[in-house]
């Protein structure tokens, strides 16, 4: 094939809209408004430096039960991106059936909008953006959920990207968690996966092990101030030098001095 184009990604997760929505308490009233300005902001951010696409890595949504209202707001932010989106649901929202995905049509809300549906893992081409990409579906019904589960080698000269919710195990590292994705797991996607795109965790963290890139992004806005290390998005791009990413301060609030 053509020596395939750069890339700029921008990558997401844990948004968490609809957090709070049931508290009529002012306090949290006006978290739910910054959390929601805070996804605005990645919006912004992604159209302002051009990117071709969006990663949201899971927790899209805090729950099942969010209103009409916070669906609409959702697809309106998405359908406002210049680029494509791709989502992945998180153990907040499930892509169990009758779940919120499938109980809205985010996608006919936001033409640019794909999401992962396959519990046991899919595979997404987009020849436009000579990008492959791939995520399995969290499905709450199954208790044993391993992100990274069969994730395929690399299929062929494109941009690869897979985006996976869970808990990062460092090798030799207590494992009981839930929704591990173990570090062996992370080393063997090298030479295989350009980036993995992670979600789950509110704070930024770099996992890159054996040569793989792998980030989570962290919230826009983490759901308490107990979390200080979340406000930001992870801008990614590939060219023919490699993989580097940064991140872009998306939280809407004046930065903290010290």
């Amino acid at each position: 094939m053509p020596e395939r184009r750069p890339l700029r990604v921008v990558h997401t997760s844990d948004v968490h809209l609809g957090a709070y929505s049931g508290h009529s308490d002012e306090q949290w009233t006006a978290r739910r408004q910054l959390m929601e300005q805070a996804f605005t902001n990645v919006i912004d951010r992604a159209n302002a430096l051009e990117a071709h696409a969006l990663l949201i890595a899971g927790d899209f949504f805090d729950n099942d039960r969010v209103g009409e209202d916070v669906v609409q707001f959702a697809g309106e932010q998405i359908r406002r991106f210049e680029g494509k989106t791709f989502l992945i649901p998180g153990n907040h929202d499930p892509m169990d059936h009758g779940s919120i995905y499938w109980r809205h049509d985010l996608e006919a809300m936001a033409p640019n909008l794909r999401i992962f549906r396959e519990h046991a893992g899919q595979v997404m081409f987009d020849e436009d953006l000579d990008l492959v990409l791939w995520g399995r579906a969290y499905l709450d019904s199954d208790w044993h959920f391993r992100p990274l589960e069969g994730i395929p080698e690399r299929l062929d000269g494109r941009w690869h990207i897979a985006m996976a919710h869970g808990h990062f195990v460092a090798e030799g590292a207590e494992n009981g968690r839930s929704l591990p994705i173990h570090e062996r797991e992370v080393v063997s996607a090298s030479g295989h996966w350009d980036y993995l795109a992670f979600g789950h965790w509110e704070p930024h963290a770099d996992v890159s092990k054996g040569g793989t890139t792998a980030i989570y992004s962290g919230a826009p806005m983490a759901l308490s101030d107990a979390n200080r290390r979340a406000g930001w998005a992870s801008v990614v791009d590939m060219d023919d030098v490699g993989t580097r990413w940064r991140l872009e301060r998306v939280d809407p609030r004046p930065p903290q001095s010290g």
